[in-house]
């Protein structure tokens, strides 16, 4: 059988740690890569697996992640069937309260951290058939929630920016989808708001598993854009619709609303 290889940003913890978990599980060489080497340690430690290389990626480092991909192609023999853009941060708080640093961090993470990562990889997917640049968008990238600002805007861009290259990279034979989680039961999901989460419906808390399972699926499958929950597609279909309305059901029932008085 033929080994398939997967580079996982942000692979030490949340919905990266439940993927590399699963793939390794199904035999997959797995590339995992975080900022925190003290998370990717125990991780190695807990896998102990031959089908596994855990080292630190911070992502907006551009040349760091060529040296990244650069090492595991080596590993691969210049194939990688996946490539999960995964890696990002969050901001809490209104737009005026946030250091203007802080908004540029979340940027240079969520969006030219996944720029850095086609950059850097886009031979190897070229060079393997059926491959997948699969890239971490937000239901934040469906329609922006209070006080997520600027993690809003670059989970959109990262939307915008898979859908452009699904079509370019047609040319390639490369397949290019994201994942637009809701609220996923990772470190990033403070107790306050896990306190005001409902049981059901769209904004219900997912286990980071399920993410895991849907980057599997979006390998077997060929679809841009995969909501996890299912749920939040009729979100989306409600933005297109009457983005007033949308917004208006987000402030009263999100995960992020907020007094208006």
């Amino acid at each position: 059988m033929i080994k398939k290889f997967i580079f996982i940003t942000g692979g030490a913890s949340g919905m990266g740690k439940a993927t590399v978990k699963l793939f390794i599980d199904k035999g997959w060489f797995v590339g995992c890569y975080d900022i925190n080497n003290d998370n990717l340690i125990a991780l190695e430690e807990e896998i102990n697996s031959e089908n596994l290389i855990c080292r630190e990626l911070d992502v907006s480092n551009k040349v760091m992640f060529e040296r990244a991909v650069i090492e595991f192609s080596k590993i691969s023999n210049n194939k990688l069937d996946i490539l999960f853009n995964n890696a990002g941060i969050a901001e809490g708080g209104f737009f005026e309260d946030q250091p203007y640093e802080n908004h540029l961090r979340v940027i240079n993470i969520n969006l030219f951290g996944v720029i850095n990562g086609i950059y850097s990889a886009i031979e190897l997917l070229k060079n393997t058939e059926n491959s997948l640049c699969l890239n971490t968008s937000s239901s934040t990238g469906i329609i922006g929630l209070p006080m997520t600002s600027v993690y809003s805007a670059s989970k959109h861009a990262v939307k915008g920016l898979t859908e452009s290259l699904s079509a370019e990279f047609k040319r390639f034979s490369i397949k290019v989808s994201d994942i637009l989680p809701g609220v996923i039961d990772t470190p990033l999901i403070s107790k306050d708001i896990r306190s005001t989460l409902p049981t059901d419906g769209m904004w219900r808390l997912i286990p980071a598993e399920e993410i895991a399972k849907t980057v599997y699926r979006a390998y077997e499958e060929d679809k841009i854009h995969w909501y996890v929950p299912e749920d939040l597609e009729n979100l989306e279909k409600l933005v297109v619709e009457d983005p007033a309305k949308a917004r208006d059901q987000v402030i009263n029932t999100g995960p992020m609303k907020i007094p208006l008085d």
